[in-house]
């Protein structure tokens, strides 16, 4: 029948809902994210039934947050809907917003106390603590999305439902009593690709956050987990903590996937990397460690490429990044979601101009990294990108085509 045909191709180009109407969903769904993220949980701690704080800093406060702040704010990314487009940007944000979670109950915000105190981080007792501290934020914040998505896909058909009812009874003159539509769309293809990569994400954030539990309440348990701590002079202005991906081939010639978490913590007068993960993967990320300790740009390298390759979740000093032309922020903004690199690689531009300009002067440099790292001045910030729109697309078709669906 014409009347189901019309109607059945909205439904699988994802056209039956107006935009309007599509806008006013997501609105609603962003909204409860936000006024859930902005409640009281129960403690993440093991164990433990007292209710969170609202805001657990994941990132220091004063001790870090506030050295590189302007006026006491900071910059971060932030992916931004606007209709139907998305677009990178970046948002002003205060510290004392940034970086929180609720996670924490009064009680075992205390374990963290003591290098918050001293404002720094000296031992890998206390970095595996702040190492800690960034998975519970990766659970919760992985779980209310999680929340988010299932609940806006209820909505989302709800309204698909209603909007499909409208159209029969439009058409055919009277009242239809219900309409269930029961097959997938392009966007509930969408969130459902997004809820298997959450869940994912948190069978291995599960896993991890025992192993480092484990660990902290018994350092024989230590061999369950992988730590090394880089304790610099360098003063980088980013905070930084998050969970990043490499896909690599191992030597019996099968794709494995590798899990970090990184923390990059500045201080008054240092920055500490704390690089951590899974045992299982201890022999790359090890050898990849002892690649960037040999040099300070290294180091920096790696800065450069956690931010773009690994987690979204970093603040910037407001100054540097004004201080970059508009071309060049664009292209790291669109870089930074379209990208298919992962933290193991490094950047070919510069992100700290300055900083980079002052080893180059400052620093002994084998001859072909001083080339390279000068190149990084000189990259094409005019090379056409991926929009974020066909980057999506493209992740979207991969993963249908690689699980068969």
């Amino acid at each position: 029948m014409d009347i189901f045909k019309e109607l059945d191709e909205k439904v699988l180009e994802g056209s039956l809902i107006d935009l309007d109407t599509l806008n006013e969903l997501k609105f609603i769904t962003r909204n409860d994210f936000y006024k859930s993220f902005k409640s009281k949980k129960i403690c993440i701690f093991s164990n433990c039934k007292n209710k969170s704080i609202k805001r657990s800093h994941t990132i220091p406060r004063s001790g870090s947050l506030k050295i590189i702040s302007d006026d006491s704010h900071l910059l971060y990314p932030h992916l931004c809907e606007t209709g139907d487009e998305l677009s990178m940007r970046m948002e002003r944000i205060g510290i004392g917003e940034a970086s929180v979670f609720p996670g924490f109950c009064k009680e075992h915000e205390k374990i963290f106390a003591e290098f918050e105190q001293k404002k720094d981080i000296d031992s890998i007792e206390q970095a595996k603590l702040q190492a800690y501290r960034s998975i519970c934020r990766e659970i919760v914040i992985n779980n209310l999305e999680l929340e988010k998505i299932k609940k806006a896909i209820v909505k989302y058909k709800n309204e698909r439902n209603r909007q499909y009812k409208l159209g029969m009874e439009s058409k055919i003159g009277k009242k239809v009593e219900k309409v269930k539509i029961e097959y997938n769309d392009i966007p509930l293809n969408f969130a459902n690709m997004s809820k298997v990569k959450i869940t994912e994400k948190l069978e291995f954030l599960s896993k991890i956050h025992d192993k480092f539990l484990e660990s902290i309440k018994n350092e024989e348990n230590d061999e369950n987990v992988f730590m090394n701590v880089i304790h610099t002079d360098m003063k980088i202005p980013i905070a930084l903590s998050g969970l990043g991906y490499a896909n690599i081939i191992d030597e019996e010639n099968n794709h494995r996937e590798i899990k970090s978490i990184l923390n990059v913590i500045p201080f008054e007068s240092s920055t500490v990397l704390i690089f951590a993960g899974d045992n299982v993967d201890k022999e790359i990320l090890d050898n990849h460690f002892d690649y960037i300790i040999q040099h300070p740009i290294l180091i920096l390298n790696f800065i450069e490429s956690f931010m773009m390759h690994g987690t979204d979740h970093w603040f910037i000093q407001p100054e540097v990044w004004n201080k970059m032309d508009e071309e060049k922020q664009k292209y790291i903004l669109e870089y930074f979601f379209v990208t298919e690199k992962a933290f193991l690689q490094d950047v070919n531009f510069s992100i700290f101009d300055d900083i980079r300009k002052d080893y180059l002067v400052k620093l002994t440099l084998p001859e072909g990294l001083k080339e390279s790292e000068e190149n990084k001045f000189n990259f094409n910030l005019k090379n056409p990108q991926k929009s974020i729109m066909d980057s999506l697309n493209e992740r979207y078709n991969y993963f249908y085509e690689t699980n068969g669906i």
